[in-house]
């Protein structure tokens, strides 16, 4: 056996739903109405039968590991070497498959960690959000595709991922996918650099649309316009470089009022608004993929192999890793210990209306 792969268990029936969407029990877990009719393979994948529709599935479907081949141990430990930096041929070497078999399961994790973002991230409630991006190359190492974020300082939870250049359609897909995902767009601060784009593109995504009056009953109507309310405000934290190093920080208030950042500040804990969540998330996305090491020759080979290792990295970050500054008091110290450990980000502070 491989010393390398972790040994797995498997989910209770009570965790599992039927996948058959004609079905009264439809993705509605722990009503008792799965049975296992066989297992099959090597690692005794269970084939289940829903007595509510009578429709017969297995436990992979809809899952990442659906229609895979490879062992579910060695697909697992593919995943977690992925997730910590590790390249694909290093990948490869370190559990022993062919590398084809990490490109192929790469992309169907990066394709099921989209897929499940757009789901689950809906009507997200958040005071303040921080965006940034970060470089990485693709194709070759001239050509540069960046990685764009929205992220909840508070949850440390990643809102928003788009890849593409950096330019204004870059800023306009991450603002306008992150805007859809909120609950209320009209009620947070949104802090980030100095990229005029976010400027521009503010009032319009996330302000309230209207339409000016027309003077007289001849010509056009006016275009529309959109208003900033009390309730929400940007920043913008505009850093001055002179050879390479950062002289001074300015603040730049573009758009609502300062009080209502000050409120937003107050709540964060902050003194003076700044970025700093979301810098501190792009180290850890560079140590968690292989193709955005700085100062090196990693990238990736094909744009779609860095677009997966992106949605993966996002996935685990936000579903799976523990944050050690989402702690919790505990009701009653345990020895010297009077918090619990970290917790993922989507338990901690981030309310969703599914």
């Amino acid at each position: 056996m491989d010393t390398n792969t972790p040994t797995l268990t498997r989910p209770p029936l009570e965790t599992l739903a039927c996948v058959n969407r004609r079905c009264e029990l439809y993705r509605q877990v722990g009503q008792n109405n799965l049975t296992v009719r066989k297992t099959y393979g090597k690692d005794e994948i269970r084939y289940l039968r829903c007595q509510g529709c009578g429709a017969e599935f297995s436990e992979r479907k809809n899952t990442a590991l659906w229609n895979t081949k490879i062992a579910e141990a060695k697909a697992v430990a593919v995943g977690e070497h992925l997730a910590e930096g590790c390249s694909l041929k290093g990948t490869a070497r370190l559990v022993k498959v062919d590398p084809s078999t990490v490109r192929r399961l790469n992309q169907r994790l990066g394709e099921h960690g989209e897929a499940f973002h757009h789901e689950r991230v809906q009507a997200v409630k958040v005071e303040v959000l921080e965006a940034d991006e970060r470089h990485g190359y693709a194709g070759q190492k001239g050509q540069p595709v960046w990685e764009a974020e929205l992220m909840d300082p508070v949850s440390k939870f990643i809102v928003s991922h788009v890849q593409g250049q950096r330019d204004e359609a870059l800023i306009r897909r991450v603002l306008s996918d992150g805007a859809s995902r909120l609950a209320n767009r009209h009620a947070l601060v949104l802090m980030t650099d100095g990229e005029a784009s976010y400027a521009r593109l503010f009032p319009e995504l996330f302000g309230q649309p209207y339409r000016p009056s027309r003077h007289g009953s001849r010509g056009r109507f006016p275009n529309l316009c959109f208003r900033i309310p009390r309730t929400l405000a940007h920043v913008q934290i505009v850093k001055h470089r002179e050879g390479g190093r950062v002289t001074h920080v300015a603040i730049r208030y573009t758009h609502g009022s300062q009080k209502r950042v000050h409120q937003a500040l107050e709540h964060l804990g902050y003194l003076t608004p700044n970025t700093s969540a979301i810098e501190r998330r792009n180290g850890t996305a560079r140590r968690m993929s292989a193709h955005q090491v700085r100062q090196s020759l990693a990238f990736s080979r094909r744009p779609d192999t860095k677009l997966a290792l992106g949605w993966w990295g996002v996935t685990v970050y936000n579903w799976a890793r523990p944050h050690r500054a989402l702690r919790h008091p505990l009701a009653e110290p345990l020895g010297k210990k009077s918090t619990s450990h970290g917790h993922p980000r989507w338990l901690w502070g981030w309310p969703i209306i599914s």
